[in-house]
């Protein structure tokens, strides 16, 4: 995997080739850990089972396939969630302006003095008579030299961590699970850009990654089983200035489970460096699918004789289930494609909660 925390390298990758995929990932969790929302934005929408049947077709183009999803938790609980596909005049980027919209969504970045700020703007009424209306900041120091630079010309992926960790805070309007709510968001975030040019199976058969963010310091690691070899490597940022405070590169997975689809997952990561060691517990699972799951996690390092603990985000993807077949109706009731008639289940609010 090629990883850097380069802000300047954010615009689209050109000539993605079919089966590429990219997207611009934002989370956030409030101070008073009662609300936690992650917004990805896509450039061949690797989820789609309608790019999937393009690929096998070998007639997929990856920047007809943009889309926007938007996952919004409360004490641990969907309260909203949409995923959209739209059409590719939808996504718009303006290199001028630093700004990227898809559909009705945007979101933009600027600097100022030595601060990164990125702003989000959500606005998007539902079949289901479900809503969001959002305006969020993730302001951050830039972080001028490559902290983390990893580069390698046979790597098919990209991953740059662009905020490890950034202050959050805005206006969130959401009609949802539990009807209108007017949230006052303040918290810590993280954002990053991610490339792939060719389709995940083709290039790991399942990744872990997770973000935790210390008193002063974030926590990033990724454990990724390739088809013909194990990575995996985490880091400690200084949530001052971006700098790598220490590198774990002895990272054990255990605690395995299975889902009600299948999927199997590891629940527990341990990392260690020197006299450092980490626990990662993926506890509760915020999106539990036949491919994909979110968790929300907790944290304990001991380092420097000193115990910290932290909540945060936790993810596992296994990739070739994203091409069974079998899990496409489950799918296609949660993905909605913009330009087509909704699925019968996105139109009635209960049944399309249930799918959350």
């Amino acid at each position: 995997m090629n990883i850097s925390t380069d802000h300047l390298d954010e615009n689209p990758f050109p000539n993605k080739p079919s089966g590429g995929y990219e997207w611009w990932y934002f989370d956030a969790l409030s101070e008073d850990r009662n609300w936690f929302f992650v917004i990805i934005f896509y450039q061949g929408n690797p989820f789609s089972p309608e790019y999937i049947r393009n690929i096998e077709n070998k007639s997929s183009c990856p920047d007809e396939f943009p889309a926007v999803s938007i996952s919004i938790y409360n004490r641990n609980k969907t309260e909203f969630y949409s995923f959209v596909e739209y059409s590719a005049d939808e996504f718009n980027w303006n290199t001028n302006s630093d700004s990227c919209s898809v559909g009705p969504h945007s979101f933009s970045k600027s600097e100022n003095d030595s601060k990164l700020v990125y702003s989000i703007v959500l606005n998007d009424v539902l079949p289901s008579s479900h809503s969001i209306k959002a305006e969020l900041e993730f302001n951050s120091s830039i972080i001028t030299e490559p902290t983390i630079d990893s580069k390698n010309p046979s790597e098919h992926h990209f991953w740059n961590l662009i905020q490890p960790k950034a202050e959050v805070s805005g206006t969130i309007e959401i009609k949802g699970k539990s009807g209108f709510q007017n949230i006052e968001f303040t918290g810590s975030g993280y954002h990053d850009h991610n490339v792939g040019l060719e389709p995940m199976k083709e290039d790991f058969k399942d990744w872990y990654w997770g973000r935790y963010h210390l008193e002063n310091s974030t926590l990033i690691y990724y454990v990724m089983n390739r088809l013909n070899e194990k990575q995996h490597k985490a880091w400690l940022i200084s949530n001052e200035n971006g700098e790598v405070i220490d590198v774990f590169s002895s990272v054990e997975t255990e605690g395995f489970l299975r889902n009600l689809f299948g999927l199997r997952s590891a629940r527990k990561i341990s990392l260690k460096s020197g006299e450092s060691e980490v626990t990662i517990q993926a506890a509760l699972p915020l999106d539990d699918g036949p491919f994909y799951q979110r968790f929300l996690g907790q944290t304990i390092m001991h380092k420097d004789g000193k115990v910290s603990v932290a909540e945060g985000i936790s993810e596992y993807i296994y990739p070739e289930n994203i091409y069974s077949k079998k899990f496409w109706p489950a799918v296609k009731m949660r993905l909605r494609f913009a330009d087509q008639k909704p699925h019968w289940v996105q139109r009635f609010k209960m049944f399309y909660e249930w799918t959350w």
